[in-house]
């Protein structure tokens, strides 16, 4: 016997916990939001290099103090030919969209927001998908929703700062841990 289909989930150790929580009832919605956002920020120290968004926040910082709001785009593009494909391509886009719709404060921290949720959504697709081969459909269908309800409640700002800002996995917030019989399921 199985110990779930998070056991086999071909995801990264954060995801294979959120994926855990979601599926077992016994969790809050709250608990299962405790373990998301550290996968998601782990994804995103994995595949985010430093020195790209150090040259994303200095390009942004650079744009929003000028007196003369230019075009970002042509220097945004010009950084996609450093960008590695995948998570940095993905805030590089989000930026040049923050940009292009006017946005002048905050574009960093807004495509790296978006970006994790994209890459949420992205995670959740993959469990489903997984649960849905591994298990039966309601229960996958379950687990989504249960993912989805945790996601949407979720502070993609902090985590875009705290990734911003370069503060280590150690900084951030970390998933409550129940110790005794008192800290049982909240009633």
């Amino acid at each position: 016997m199985s110990d779930g289909p998070h056991r086999s989930l071909p995801m990264r150790r954060p995801w294979k916990k959120v994926a855990e929580c979601a599926d077992n009832g016994a969790f809050e919605v709250e608990e299962i939001r405790e373990h998301i956002l550290p996968a998601l920020e782990n994804d995103c120290r994995r595949e985010i290099r430093r020195e790209f968004l150090n040259e994303l926040c200095r390009i942004c910082a650079d744009q929003e103090a000028s007196l003369f709001n230019g075009d970002m785009r042509p220097t945004l593009e010009g950084l996609r030919r450093k960008a590695n494909v995948g998570m940095e391509n993905l805030v590089l886009d989000h930026a040049i969209l923050a940009a292009a719709t006017g946005t002048s404060r905050g574009i960093a921290e807004k495509a790296v927001g978006q970006a994790l949720k994209d890459r949420g959504a992205s995670g959740i697709r993959q469990v489903e998908e997984h649960y849905l081969r591994e298990s039966s459909a309601r229960r996958a269908h379950n687990v989504r929703d249960r993912m989805e309800q945790a996601i949407s409640g979720a502070d993609f700002d902090s985590a875009a700062r705290r990734l911003l800002d370069g503060q280590t996995k150690n900084d951030g917030p970390k998933p409550s841990k129940r110790q005794g019989l008192d800290d049982g399921v909240k009633l």
